[in-house]
């Protein structure tokens, strides 16, 4: 979601910058950040494909595994605390999931979709 106020803020300076400017757009403090301004932030809606490997009965088909997985009582909780655990165990092996997962991009985010997240809503920029 776009948000119009991008008031430049002491937190945007950098050690090597000046200290009264934001150091990637050279704005001072109390003006509006540049458009284009890497400081000026907006939210999206993505939606990431992860192949992983996991356990299961082996006499459950296809359809079961989706089912579990889908529509039964589990919580999709589950797949965080798994993908957590994966992440701990492929970090100690020096192994990371870049060939894992894909991103692709699906829409501009509206309130109701950071509402849904519980996006955090306290950027220092949009209080001033």
């Amino acid at each position: 979601m776009k948000r119009e106020n991008w008031t430049v803020i002491e937190g945007d300076n950098r050690p090597a910058g000046p200290p009264d400017k934001c150091f990637y757009c050279g704005e001072p403090h109390g003006s509006q950040h540049k458009d284009g301004c890497v400081i000026r932030q907006r939210t999206v809606v993505i939606r990431a494909t992860i192949e992983r490997v996991v356990s299961v009965p082996e006499d459950w088909e296809p359809q079961m595994i989706e089912f579990h997985r889908n529509e039964g009582s589990r919580c999709s909780d589950c797949d965080i605390t798994e993908m957590k655990e994966m992440l701990d165990r492929m970090e100690a092996a020096d192994l990371c999931t870049c060939n894992m997962i894909e991103t692709t991009y699906l829409r501009e985010a509206s309130e109701n979709d950071e509402s849904a997240c519980a996006w955090p809503q306290d950027d220092p920029h949009q209080s001033s």
